[in-house]
């Protein structure tokens, strides 16, 4: 009897205690609850701030550590995205369109119409993720895209190769790309299907690391600075490789150190600097672009041990300077094309080897271009025709294939283009198209080629 009171107390205390603490926690919410003196009481129920905290970030972040994640105030997404492409292809150039050491070969006449070859390409393929954040003022959108010209074919393995690996921050009117992205300054390229969309041809382009601030003056008036710089360096052609000018004493061709012949950073390099302003029309201009380009960079002209007719070492001022226009003649007629002029224009602008002469070392220049009409028939079949010039000036290449053979096919005095094309839908976001380029170069060996490329291609975009 006395051991089940003393355990009726026991759970009595237990009780007592328990409803004790409740009642000191009721209080002190409440008193917490109050509103605070000039606070209104919507912004103390939490209106218009943020409904979630989160930690504040470690003042150090390793290299390879993800910071932490904000997202108050924001919705995102990532969606992944691609292209599925085959293409069947028929050439009598006497090039390997498979071959992506061939990118020159891909855009001229580098042989004999008597020879040809067949092959079924799947490398031009695509992939890629784009993450989009935003809180209706501010947005992210970051993009990571690939395809599979890699270097290296290893028993049919096509190595997938980074395209584009970009950031770009938008506010307002004005936006901030960092990254990988498609050259922002002569930004117009043709519609044609083939992989080189006129590179040697009259079209600049590239993809490159950059730092490109943009801005709209008007709805349709828009501006850009640019700083943009390709990753490797000096065109890897005809010995060039990037040596120190002057090897010291013991040098050895390990690492990067001041003893070593291969320092990346030597000679002088700067990145190109950019600008273009576009207008871009609306109301019964619709559609219609105009747009003027100027891009300006220095470096000093490496060594070429395998060469050694050719001069280094001199002050390299590369320059581009160009327009764009885009016009709709009808509804559904359009015309759209680029013209520019510069000097020691190469890699960075889809021209490799093309930036200096081979025995003197100095710039070359040159007047690039292309035009196109596209015509949408019907909603079934779309019509592209199109031709574009690369014409380097011929006294600049004076000489500047004495170190080649008789028939060398490196540098060119003229590289032209011609091209139809007709794309037609399947269903949905599967298409076909036909595609017949003819090209012609003179090369500055003295050679003249031509040949023809025909390209049957497939592809599904998602």
């Amino acid at each position: 009897m006395i051991r089940h009171r003393r355990k009726e107390r026991r759970h009595t205390l237990f009780l007592v205690t328990l409803v004790t603490f409740m009642g000191m926690a009721l209080s002190l919410s409440s008193v917490f609850a109050q509103e605070p003196v000039g606070e209104p009481a919507g912004e103390a129920a939490g209106a218009g701030r943020l409904t979630r905290e989160q930690e504040k970030p470690v003042a150090h972040l390793c290299a390879g550590c993800l910071a932490p994640i904000f997202t108050d105030g924001s919705k995102g997404s990532i969606t992944p995205y691609g292209r599925i492409e085959l293409d069947a292809i028929y050439s009598n150039r006497m090039t390997n369109p498979l071959d992506p050491g061939q990118f020159n070969g891909y855009a001229t006449a580098a042989g004999s119409s008597n020879n040809s070859s067949t092959t079924f390409n799947p490398r031009y393929s695509v992939f890629g993720l784009r993450a989009e954040r935003t809180d209706g003022y501010h947005t992210l959108t970051g993009v990571v895209e690939i395809d599979f010209y890699g270097q290296t074919d290893n028993a049919g393995n096509l190595p997938p190769r980074l395209r584009l690996a970009n950031v770009r921050y938008a506010w307002g009117k004005s936006s901030l790309t960092v990254g990988q992205d498609w050259t922002p300054v002569m930004a117009l390229h043709p519609d044609l299907i083939d992989f080189s969309i006129m590179g040697y041809n009259g079209n600049l382009w590239q993809r490159l690391p950059q730092i490109t601030l943009r801005h709209d003056f008007t709805d349709n008036l828009q501006g850009l600075v640019t700083v943009m710089r390709f990753e490797r360096g000096l065109t890897q052609c005809c010995g060039q490789t990037q040596v120190r000018p002057v090897v010291p004493a013991g040098a050895n061709n390990v690492g990067g150190g001041p003893s070593s012949v291969n320092a990346f950073n030597d000679p002088d390099q700067h990145p190109y600097y950019g600008t273009r302003l576009a207008w871009s029309g609306s109301g019964r201009a619709q559609g219609m672009l105009v747009a003027v380009n100027a891009a300006y960079r220095y470096y000093r002209s490496a060594p070429a041990p395998g060469n050694p007719l050719f001069q280094s070492g001199k002050d390299i001022n590369s320059y581009v300077v160009g327009g764009e226009l885009v016009v709709p003649i009808t509804r559904n007629l359009k015309f759209s094309g680029e013209i520019a002029y510069g000097q020691a224009l190469g890699v960075e602008w889809f021209r490799f080897n093309q930036e200096l002469n081979l025995v003197n070392g100095n710039p070359i220049r040159t007047f690039v271009g292309w035009a196109q009409l596209s015509w949408a028939a019907s909603k079934d079949f779309t019509f592209l025709g199109g031709y574009g010039w690369d014409n380097p000036i011929n006294s600049d290449l004076s000489n500047s294939q004495a170190i080649n053979v008789p028939g060398s096919n490196i540098q060119y005095l003229l590289n032209h283009r011609t091209y139809a094309t007709v794309i037609h839908p399947i269903w949905a976001d599967f298409y076909t198209g036909f595609e017949w380029n003819h090209l012609m170069t003179e090369w500055a060996s003295g050679v003249h080629n031509q040949g023809d490329n025909f390209m049957l291609s497939f592809w599904y975009n998602f």
